[in-house]
């Protein structure tokens, strides 16, 4: 019941984005349900990071890909694969 909670939250803030943020979000949506991800746990990581990008987007009244890049796919892959992503990550931060 707690994973069926949790997603609709997921939903239901990827609905107040606006419809062509929302749009975007079906779309990785579709591509990450199909990757081979199978742990709820890592979803949940996935879906927060996506939503997290769309919303700073929208505020920024930019398209997800002025945020990461034009390949949306790679971004998507390297984001599910936790040591290209912690790595990325820890690299940003250093870098600011």
């Amino acid at each position: 019941m707690k994973k069926k909670r949790e997603f609709h939250e997921f939903e239901n803030r990827a609905q107040k984005l606006g419809e062509n943020y929302y749009e975007d979000y079906k779309e990785l949506k579709k591509y990450i349900w199909h990757s081979g991800v199978t742990k709820w746990a890592d979803f949940k990581f996935i879906f927060g990071q996506v939503l997290d990008l769309l919303e700073e987007a929208k505020i920024q009244d930019k398209e997800l890909t002025d945020l990461i890049g034009p390949d949306v796919a790679t971004f998507i892959d390297e984001m599910m694969d936790d040591n290209s992503w912690g790595k990325k990550q820890k690299i940003n931060l250093i870098r600011s």
